[in-house]
């Protein structure tokens, strides 16, 4: 299922920004330290479903890193950020189109998610990474929290982390971490979207939580809250939060 078009913009103009991506962005900068090869200047990575390129821009310090993504309109805003035509390119994550064993890294971000075959999908990754090639993937946590939110964003079902290694597992990788992120804010969250069901069940507005403005100094509030957990999850398995993430290995 795909994100709605008029999401893709609102991404664009936050991504950068918002305590969320800000967050996230520093965890995998963490991550690479780990999981690329020791000279990774020449590692392939690639990102499916790429979005709007905010992650794929900050992965080209990194490597050669490709971007896949299924909507022109994610793709078109990659080009506003200046990412090469042969760097963000379209195609399916259910269909790689890359040899076998090709990439050293795949990362992807709450884009799984929304593909009915996800294992299909893991099994396409698995299909491109180099024999210990190493996966990390984020999806949302907990098919209770199912609002609002997950249907503006394209979502088709939310994951618990023993589904997440359970599926991975499946797809040939052997997991590495499995672990949570968002963990405390998960309390405030909770509520907030089980408002937001409400709302979707008398037929309100489909829109997703990136649509709330927030003040400055709230943003930044979160942006230190959320960096300081992706610090800890860097280096310590979290057993509960909105997302799981996980580090799976080619075998």
């Amino acid at each position: 299922m795909l994100m709605r078009p008029d999401e893709y913009r609102v991404m664009f103009e936050i991504e950068d920004k918002h305590w969320w991506y800000r967050g996230l962005r520093a965890l995998l900068q963490d991550l690479l330290k780990h999981y690329l090869p020791a000279d990774s200047n020449s590692a392939s990575i690639l990102d499916v479903g790429c979005g709007t390129g905010a992650n794929l821009k900050m992965l080209q310090a990194h490597g050669r890193a490709i971007g896949i993504d299924i909507a022109i309109e994610a793709l078109n805003f990659c080009r506003v950020r200046g990412i090469p035509v042969d760097r963000a390119i379209m195609a399916s994550a259910t269909d790689l189109p890359f040899v076998n064993r090709w990439f050293d890294l795949a990362v992807s971000f709450d884009v799984i998610c929304n593909i009915p075959d996800d294992v299909g999908t893991f099994e396409q990754v698995a299909r491109v990474l180099k024999s210990g090639g190493y996966f990390i993937v984020q999806l949302p946590a907990y098919q209770w929290l199912w609002s609002m939110h997950d249907v503006a964003v394209g979502h088709q079902r939310r994951y618990s982390a023993r589904e997440v290694r359970q599926k991975l597992a499946q797809a040939g990788f052997e997991i590495v971490r499995v672990m949570h992120t968002n963990a405390l804010l998960l309390p405030i969250a909770i509520i907030q979207r089980l408002l937001r069901r409400r709302e979707l069940a008398n037929g309100d507005m489909i829109a997703s939580d990136l649509q709330m403005d927030l003040p400055h100094w709230l943003n930044a509030l979160l942006s230190a809250f959320y960096r300081a957990e992706m610090f800890l999850a860097a280096r310590v398995d979290i057993p509960f939060g909105l997302s799981v993430i996980a580090i799976a290995k080619k075998k």
